[in-house]
C-alpha cells in the first residue's frame, strides 16, 4: 500500500484547507488498520462515515474506532465536519448538499495522532432511473421466478458507473391464528399443585405483518462496450418463486448510485466478498488499493473508500396474483407441525426432601411444555381432548395438556411487526 510520509500543504487553493501537523513519523500507534466506510451521495440530509479496526478471529466483531476527527473538504475550502454519535459512527453536523462537478476530500484524524486523507474525488451528476418493473423469468439455473428489472438513460457522453442496493419489504400471514394464548405459567412444584399452564383470550390476533430484507452483496452495472449510453432491462433483484416473500404482497425499494470508474474498479474488486457490509467489517480485507492514504506514519495501515455518488431511488409493489395468477402460493417460512409436549416429562417422579421441606424432583426435572413456551418456541393451538384419558391409564409422565404450534405459525411478529411502514399502499 502506497504509504505518503511529507506533509501537503495545508490551504491549497484546490484541496481546501487540511488541518496542519508536524512532519513526524508516528510509530506508536494504535493496533488493526484502520477501516473507513464512507459512502456519501447527493440530496440534503446528514449522512455517516463509519470507522472500524480490523479484527481477530477470537474478537467478536469489528472494533469501532472512537475519538476521530473527521472532516469532508469540498475545492471552495467549506470544510464540513462530523461528530461522532455512537461509536464509530459519524455523522455530519449538518445535512450535505453535494454538487455535481465539485472536487471533495475526506480528513481523518484518529487519537494516536495519525492523519489519512483520501484522493479528491468529484461528485458525479444526476442520473435518475427511468423505470423500475417486475417480470417473471428463468434464471441462469433454469429457476422460476421473478426479475427486477431497471432502465436508466445517462444523459452524458462517456461510459458510466453504477452501483445498486435494495430493501424488500413483504406481507407475512401467519396459517394458524389463534385468539387464545399462554396466561399464567406455574414453575413451583413445591406450591401444593404442581406444575401448570393456563390460556386467556389473547389481545387481539397477530397474524399479519410485515417482513424485511436487504440487499447483501455487491450490485454493479455498466455502460461500458455498449453502444448507447443506457442501461435496459439491467436485473438488480432475482427472486425465486419458492420464496415466501412473494405469497401476498411484495414490495422492493431500489437505489441506485451513480459513481465513478475508479469507485466501480474498487468495489468491483471486492465482488468475492458476500457483502459491501462484510468488506467494511472483514477479518482480513487484503491489500486492495483504496484512495485513502496515511500521511504521517510508517507503521499504521488504513482500508476503505471514499465515494461519491448521485442517488436516484425508485419503489415497486406487486401481489403474487400479479405474477403468477391462479398458482399455489409458495410454502410458509416454517414448518407448522401440531406438537404435543407433555406438562411432565415421561418417568416423572418426586420424592419427600430428606430435610423435610418440600419435594426432590427425580431424574429429569423439566417440563417440556414450560420450557418450550419459556424459550418462545410453542403458541396454543388447543386443547388435547386425550388429556384427561393419558391421567387416568398413564399416570402424569408424559401427559400433554395442550396441542401446540410453533410460535411463528400463529404469532408472526417472530418475522416482522405488525404495523404496516408509513409508505405501504394497497391494491
Amino acid at each position: 500500500m502506497k504509504r505518503i510520509f511529507l506533509y501537503i500543504v495545508s490551504c491549497s487553493w484546490f484541496f481546501g484547507c487540511v488541518e496542519a501537523f508536524d512532519p513526524v513519523d508516528i510509530v506508536d500507534v494504535l493496533d488493526g488498520a484502520l477501516v473507513v466506510d464512507a459512502r456519501l451521495h447527493d440530496g440534503a440530509m446528514e449522512q455517516d462515515i463509519f470507522l472500524t479496526r480490523t479484527f481477530n478471529l477470537s474478537d467478536s466483531g469489528p472494533l469501532p474506532e472512537t475519538g476521530a476527527l473527521v472532516k469532508l473538504m469540498p475545492s471552495d475550502g467549506a470544510t464540513i465536519e462530523f461528530a461522532e454519535q455512537e461509536n464509530g459512527r459519524y455523522t455530519s453536523v449538518v445535512p450535505l448538499d453535494l454538487q455535481s462537478g465539485k472536487s471533495y476530500q475526506l480528513q481523518i484524524i484518529t487519537k494516536d495522532g495519525v492523519q489519512y486523507l483520501s484522493d479528491s474525488t468529484i461528485m458525479p451528476p444526476k442520473a435518475p432511473m427511468n423505470g423500475i418493473r417486475a417480470e417473471r423469468r428463468l434464471n441462469g439455473f433454469e429457476t422460476d421466478g421473478v426479475a427486477i428489472l431497471v432502465d436508466t438513460e445517462v444523459p452524458l457522453d462517456g461510459q458510466a458507473y453504477f452501483r445498486f442496493e435494495f430493501e424488500e419489504t413483504y406481507r407475512i400471514i401467519a396459517p394458524d391464528p389463534n385468539p387464545f394464548d399462554w396466561d399464567q405459567i406455574d414453575y413451583d412444584i413445591n406450591d401444593g399443585d404442581g406444575w401448570e399452564v393456563t390460556v386467556a383470550p389473547r389481545n387481539g390476533l397477530v397474524h399479519i405483518c410485515y417482513g424485511n430484507n436487504s440487499s447483501n452483496s455487491i450490485v454493479l452495472a455498466s455502460t461500458e462496450g455498449l453502444t448507447t449510453n443506457t442501461l435496459k432491462d439491467f436485473q438488480v433483484r432475482f427472486i425465486a418463486s419458492t420464496n415466501y416473500a412473494l405469497s401476498h404482497r411484495y414490495s422492493i425499494l431500489v437505489r441506485q448510485y451513480h459513481h465513478d470508474g475508479n469507485a466501480a474498479s474498487f468495489f468491483g474488486s471486492l465482488q468475492d466478498f458476500s457483502s459491501v457490509e462484510s468488506v467494511f467489517s472483514n477479518v482480513q480485507t487484503g491489500r486492495l488499493e483504496g484512495n485513502i492514504r496515511v500521511q504521517n506514519s510508517s507503521v499504521a495501515q488504513v482500508f476503505g473508500y471514499f465515494e461519491l455518488s448521485s442517488v436516484s431511488v425508485k419503489r415497486l409493489f406487486f401481489n403474487h396474483d400479479d405474477i403468477f395468477p391462479g398458482e399455489e402460493k409458495p410454502e410458509y417460512l416454517i414448518n407448522c407441525s401440531t406438537g404435543l409436549p407433555p406438562l411432565y416429562p415421561e418417568g416423572f417422579h418426586i420424592t419427600p426432601a430428606p430435610s423435610g421441606d418440600g419435594f426432590v424432583v427425580d431424574g429429569n426435572g423439566n417440563s417440556p411444555l414450560i420450557e418450550g413456551i419459556l424459550a418462545g418456541l410453542y403458541a396454543y393451538h388447543a386443547e388435547n381432548e386425550d388429556y384427561e384419558e393419558w391421567l387416568q391409564t398413564e399416570g402424569l409422565g408424559g401427559a400433554a395438556p395442550f396441542l401446540v404450534k410453533p410460535k411463528g405459525c400463529v404469532d408472526c411478529t417472530v418475522f416482522g411487526g405488525t404495523q404496516p411502514p408509513e409508505f405501504w399502499i394497497e391494491e
